[in-house]
């Protein structure tokens, strides 16, 4: 299971430890305000979450998670502060590495992790605005009004198909460059309808699901969950879940492997390509497995490995990777015609 995965199970922890010198920058910062109603120099952004006063002129934006950077990016804007997976994914395992070698280039600070915040390197980045996702820092998150002494926040959504799409544009407006996000989006649309049109008796005539095999459990991601939204967005018939499969928030919820036969359902399983290869050998020796018919058909691939989307570019990347994806799994279905 990806350690993405793992660490939305274990919870989050907060490093909220001030300096005194910190505790000073907060006090200072302290007139940041996220209340309704503009005030001079000041701007209403309505969110999804409620509105928020936002300054006039944002030229210092800091990141609490995955995906707001790169679509910041996109329309050429390089966040101040950014969580630490941008240093440290030098490989491309969770970020596509046009972006996180853009910040590596740029003087972008480490705020931590997603799930371990730095409030102190947040103080430090000084931002004008703070964006967020509600996955990765809630409303009812603590850490919050902590944050919003030092800027306002904006939060978007992460937990559907349409949250990447959604954020990207809106983070444009925010920061007038909707000039420059339109032809990406444009770009995007065009190539998408290219590989839907290619694919569409494939992605109209199998039931798919992406697997996630874990040490003990297993799961599965439906339709609407951050980590399918290009799969979703090419047409693709996912397999009928069954209404205990997906928690109320849209994650997975796990299984043992005695209830593998829930995927019987599934023409074509896809599983998380880091999923390590003892947890792989393990389900080669087990009959419930064995006996699916993806299985006995071989119709199991691995997934793509960018699979939750932050923006246009990576959108655009995620296309190539599918078509490569859907190129094996046609040549698959044609050997058995």
């Amino acid at each position: 299971m990806s350690s993405f995965t793992s660490a939305h199970r274990t919870g989050r922890v907060v490093t909220a430890v001030l300096t005194s010198a910190a505790a000073l920058a907060l006090s200072a910062c302290g007139a940041a305000t996220t209340a309704s109603g503009e005030t001079p120099g000041s701007r209403v952004y309505e969110s999804e979450f409620g509105d928020v006063t936002l300054p006039e002129k944002i030229e210092r934006i800091v990141s609490v998670d995955f995906y707001t950077p790169a679509a910041l990016m996109d329309v050429g804007v390089t966040p101040v502060g950014v969580v630490n997976s941008y240093f440290t994914d030098t490989d491309g395992d969770a970020i596509p590495v046009d972006y996180s070698d853009k910040i590596r280039a740029s003087d972008a600070q480490s705020i931590g992790e997603y799930y371990e915040l730095n409030l102190e390197a947040i103080v430090q980045a000084k931002p004008d605005l703070v964006v967020a996702t509600q996955d990765f820092l809630p409303l009812d998150d603590p850490m919050r009004a902590e944050i919003e002494k030092i800027a306002p926040i904006v939060t978007f959504n992460a937990r559907d198909g349409e949250a990447w799409r959604t954020r990207s544009v809106e983070l444009a407006k925010i920061m007038g460059k909707e000039d420059l996000v339109a032809p990406l989006q444009e770009k995007y649309n065009e190539r998408r309808d290219e590989i839907k049109a290619k694919y569409a008796d494939m992605l109209a005539d199998n039931a798919i699901t992406v697997a996630a095999p874990g040490e003990t459990e297993w799961g599965t991601y439906s339709d609407k969950h951050f980590m399918t939204p290009i799969l979703r967005d090419l047409g693709a018939t996912f397999r009928e879940q069954q209404e205990d499969e997906v928690t109320t928030d849209g994650f997975p919820e796990w299984f043992s492997y005695e209830e593998l036969g829930r995927l019987s359902n599934a023409d074509i399983i896809f599983t998380l390509q880091n999923t390590p290869p003892e947890q792989l050998d393990a389900l080669a020796k087990n009959t419930l497995w064995t006996n699916l018919p993806a299985v006995q058909h071989e119709m199991v691939f691995d997934y793509i490995n960018l699979g939750p989307t932050g923006s246009f570019g990576w959108a655009m990347q995620n296309l190539d990777s599918l078509e490569a994806l859907f190129a094996e799994v046609q040549a698959k279905i044609d050997a058995r015609a």
